[in-house]
């Protein structure tokens, strides 16, 4: 697995130096929007690294080269999820070098780099590739394209509307979870949180193998 997405980062060594460039202009950007500037950012890099990975693998057919090797297939599923982490860390490593820059300078910018904003991002990333993922295994990248662009689009706006009606005070829900999570200690809000993604990861991981596993090449 660790060859895996060794290949795919070897494969995108101009995006990686590109993304560099993104999360500096989203940093000076976004900054006005504290936390969800951060989590754009973050989104955004991962976005376009790990589906930019299954966009190479398409025009070079590398998934008919992978089938045809002495892979397991649930290996090459795997290796998609984990390296989502791997350019989500990869993000928040260079946003947070962005924010000690910012802060050594005294720039008049607002960036934020938060525990907080670290989660959320990591909760963003996971559920649009945990929704995304199953689109490209079954269909490839190409095919899901489109669907994916727009999923992306609906986390970015939609996610930043559904979160300012849920502090409107127009739903109730919203206050039982905040009163929730104000009386629960902070680990254990962590580890509840950790204990969805690893759930909806693992559903979503099941899918993308038996679409993979199913799937004509």
């Amino acid at each position: 697995m660790y060859h895996l997405i060794k290949k795919d980062l070897l494969m995108q060594k101009k995006s990686l130096k590109l993304s560099i460039l993104l999360m500096a202009f989203f940093s000076i950007t976004l900054s006005n929007i504290g936390h969800v500037g951060f989590l754009v950012s973050v989104l955004a890099i991962t976005y376009q690294l790990a589906l930019g990975a299954s966009a190479l693998e398409d025009k070079n057919n590398s998934d008919k080269i992978l089938i045809s090797l002495p892979i397991k297939k649930s290996t090459i599923v795997l290796s998609k999820y984990a390296s989502i982490y791997v350019y989500a860390a990869f993000a928040i490593l260079i946003y947070g070098v962005i924010y000690l820059i910012v802060k050594l300078v005294h720039a008049p910018l607002n960036v934020s780099f938060t525990f907080i904003g670290i989660m959320g991002a990591v909760t963003a990333v996971t559920l649009f590739c945990s929704i995304s993922f199953p689109l490209i295994f079954k269909y490839g990248y190409l095919k899901s394209k489109m669907a994916n662009m727009v999923i992306f689009f609906v986390f970015i706006f939609g996610g930043s509307g559904l979160y300012k009606f849920a502090n409107s005070g127009q739903v109730s829900w919203n206050q039982r979870i905040t009163d929730f999570l104000s009386n629960a200690s902070e680990p254990v809000a962590i580890l509840l949180l950790l204990g969805l993604l690893l759930v909806i990861l693992f559903l979503s991981y099941t899918v993308s193998l038996r679409f993979y596993t199913k799937r004509e090449f």
